[in-house]
């Protein structure tokens, strides 16, 4: 069964503040209920980089994996394969919108 939910926010934060966070593997735990654990190759998030992260849930902190499928920083998006517990995929496009009052919208499909 496949389930498309695309959630979406305005922040007031400029689109290049949200990009960095955004991109920064180390700075997930800001926008993602999850810490940091390495990043291969270390750095911004690039194509073919592997991302590893730890979650809590029902009381233990479980592995999650994200795969950065492809990132176009000229048009602000992301697209990263999320791999959680219990063999639970999970495909994310990120876009960055600007507002017209300099804030971001910010989609998840």
């Amino acid at each position: 069964m496949i389930i498309n939910v695309c959630p979406a926010a305005v922040t007031s934060a400029s689109p290049d503040r949200v990009w960095e966070v955004l991109t920064t593997p180390e700075r997930f735990g800001e926008w993602l209920d999850a810490r940091f654990v390495s990043a291969s190759p270390p750095g911004p998030a690039t194509r073919g980089q592997i991302i590893q992260l730890s979650a809590p849930s029902l009381g233990r902190r479980w592995p999650v994996e994200l795969d950065v499928v492809d990132v176009d920083s000229q048009h602000r998006w992301i697209d990263i394969l999320v791999h959680l517990p219990f063999g639970v995929d999970n495909h994310e496009r990120v876009t960055l919108t600007e507002t017209k009052e300099g804030g971001t919208l910010v989609r998840f499909n």
